[in-house]
């Protein structure tokens, strides 16, 4: 009986971790910076600069700026210049990078 929950509790897990992590605002922009811990703005989070279009729901202006990123792995194959499309989860004292796609140049 105990096998069976914790099987179950496994499974919830697994099927949650799959569905990907929250998105609460989505950007596009120019990458103008891959800074992997530790860096100047942060000792132990990665960090990515970005000139970011306006942001629907919580920027209205195009600015660059830097946002801690949920991972380095999110960084592979990045390079400054590179158009990307990304995804901002709102966490408590930061907004946070969980999702980069490259995007083709001229969009």
């Amino acid at each position: 009986m105990i096998f069976v929950r914790r099987a179950a509790v496994l499974g919830l897990f697994v099927a949650l971790g799959a569905a990907g992590p929250t998105v609460d605002y989505r950007g596009t922009g120019t990458v103008l910076a891959v800074l992997p811990p530790p860096s100047d703005l942060h000792a132990t989070r990665p960090v990515i600069v970005i000139e970011h279009e306006p942001i629907a729901g919580l920027m209205a202006e195009r600015m660059a700026m830097p946002f801690i990123a949920a991972s380095t792995t999110l960084f592979e194959g990045l390079h400054p210049g590179d158009r990307i499309a990304f995804g901002l989860q709102d966490t408590p004292g930061a907004l946070l990078v969980v999702t980069i796609e490259r995007l083709p140049l001229g969009r």
